[in-house]
């Protein structure tokens, strides 16, 4: 009887030790574990995050301009005067950039090969080229990625705008043109000075003044790189004989285009170049900031052009006019010509781009 009552007693007090252990499991599991709720708000929040990241790492595209005939039609239409006088009528409405610039080189007896260029539209990103991996001499367009490069090393505290710098024995092209600077800047130039006769005149010497600050022109071609390359295999940027290609240029102009506060002075300084002349010729109602550069048989212009939707292109030639390698005087047929040119690039643009 004693050991049944111990044997009882011990039965009983494990059953109520497991009772008590299952009450604690259970009211353990209900503290820690998730409900239903909380699990599905976590599955939501982690959805959700999900997608920030896929949203954060997706790039923005932008979606081409397309117009309605009614619409490209109307600007056709008030442009009309215009391109009757100018002898300019093409089927701007329903061909592309590359096929209208054909049509007009075809009517003008320009071989295909003697120009290439590349269009950007800066609000939706369409590009459209010819022949623009090919090496074209540069003339004077390297000026604008030498100031730009310039503007940077002020931006960093390296140079300032005040000081004046030696330039009697900066390099020259033309020693006629070195002497009348030394001579008018009794020898010494700033850099607003070095970039306003480099950018709105065009001029050699403050140019290589504006190289000196660098380490010299050979330098500063080694740094043009910051600003885009080309996808040509022979020239990547320019190379040492001043040849370039559209492919590369069209990336300097989508900085500047991208950076406008840095280079604000500079944006300012070709907007005044060359009044009536080059990408302004034929459309002078536009706020146009173009680099030319002309040398030999190379006529070419760089600008941004503020039409309704703004654009930027690149224009390189050879043999406009006649010119040759050999010649050293500008082709007024050929300058002509390349105003021609723009027009109809940017008649174009107008038809098909602009809001």
């Amino acid at each position: 009887m004693k050991k049944y009552f111990n044997l009882r007693s011990i039965m009983i007090a494990v059953s109520i030790l497991l009772c008590l252990v299952g009450t604690s499991a259970l009211g353990y599991l209900h503290l820690t574990q998730p409900t239903a709720s909380a699990i599905e708000k976590k599955a939501k929040k982690t959805k959700e995050a999900k997608e920030q990241d896929i949203e954060k790492s997706t790039p923005e595209t932008k979606k081409p301009r397309i117009k309605s005939p009614e619409a490209k039609q109307a600007v056709l239409d008030a442009d009309r005067e215009t391109m009757n006088e100018y002898g300019l009528v093409y089927d701007y409405a329903n061909k592309g950039l590359v096929e209208v610039v054909q049509d007009f080189l075809a009517e003008s007896e320009i071989d295909p090969s003697q120009v290439a260029f590349t269009y950007r539209n800066a609000i939706t990103g369409e590009q459209f080229a010819m022949n623009d991996l090919q090496p074209m001499t540069g003339g004077s367009t390297y000026k604008l990625p030498l100031n730009m490069l310039v503007v940077d090393e002020v931006a960093k505290g390296k140079l300032n705008l005040t000081d004046r710098f030696d330039i009697t024995n900066t390099y020259y092209e033309y020693v006629g043109e070195h002497d009348n600077y030394v001579a008018a800047f009794d020898g010494a130039m700033s850099i607003p000075d070095m970039q306003r006769y480099s950018l709105v005149y065009s001029e050699n010497t403050p140019a290589y003044a504006l190289a000196d600050r660098l380490g010299g022109m050979e330098q500063a071609r080694k740094l043009f790189s910051r600003y885009g390359q080309s996808r040509s295999p022979e020239v990547k940027t320019f190379s040492e004989d001043n040849k370039t290609t559209t492919d590369y240029y069209i990336h300097v102009l989508e900085y500047l285009w991208n950076h406008q506060e840095k280079y604000a002075d500079l944006l300012e300084l070709i907007g005044e170049s060359f009044p009536g002349e080059y990408y302004k010729k034929f459309l002078p109602d536009l706020v146009i900031q173009q680099k030319p550069g002309y040398v030999a048989e190379a006529l070419n212009v760089d600008a941004i052009v503020r039409e309704s939707t703004p654009y930027m292109v690149a224009i390189y030639t050879a043999g406009l006019g006649g010119t040759t390698p050999e010649s050293s005087e500008i082709s007024g047929v050929g300058l002509y010509q390349l105003g021609q040119l723009a027009y109809v690039i940017n008649e174009w643009h107008r038809v098909n781009m602009n809001e």
